[in-house]
């Protein structure tokens, strides 16, 4: 994985018609002479930021699925959030100081996936393992 090279994709969304809508966002690589999003986390997570501040903003994260695909292989990618990010933006936490030993104060934070929304924090995928595809998804990305 060479960060600095550029990456060709296409992408879509798609709404799944189930009762439980899902937004899919779908990478799709074109050119195998221009970097892999299945082997680089940089370009999955720079692109679908993206994707959800300009296009989904606002949409509850706990509904986005990212789907990758490179030729006939598809995969899906856990979507996790930037707590860190989340919380220095001021979205809605809760927050309580716990002692630790040795008298040391951490904080716990409490937050609600109803409260994470798409566009108003950063995400990303570079701790998730790939997963199969759902048929339901797979079904909706035809």
């Amino acid at each position: 994985m060479n960060p600095g090279q550029p990456c060709a994709l296409m992408f879509r969304v798609a709404i799944t018609a189930s009762s439980e809508r899902l937004a899919i966002v779908h990478l799709l690589h074109l050119n195998p002479a221009y970097q892999s999003p299945m082997t680089s986390h940089i370009v999955p997570d720079q692109v679908l930021n993206r994707i959800l501040d300009s296009h989904l903003r606002g949409v509850p994260l706990k509904s986005v699925r990212l789907v990758v695909q490179e030729d006939d292989k598809q995969v899906m990618f856990p979507i996790e959030v930037d707590f860190h990010d989340y919380i220095e933006r001021r979205n809605p936490h809760e927050a309580a100081p716990v002692t630790t030993g040795r008298g040391l104060f951490t904080q716990r934070v409490k937050i609600r996936s109803e409260f994470v929304l798409a566009g108003l924090t950063r995400v990303h995928t570079s701790h998730s393992t790939p997963l199969a595809v759902p048929k339901d998804i797979a079904r909706a990305l035809r």
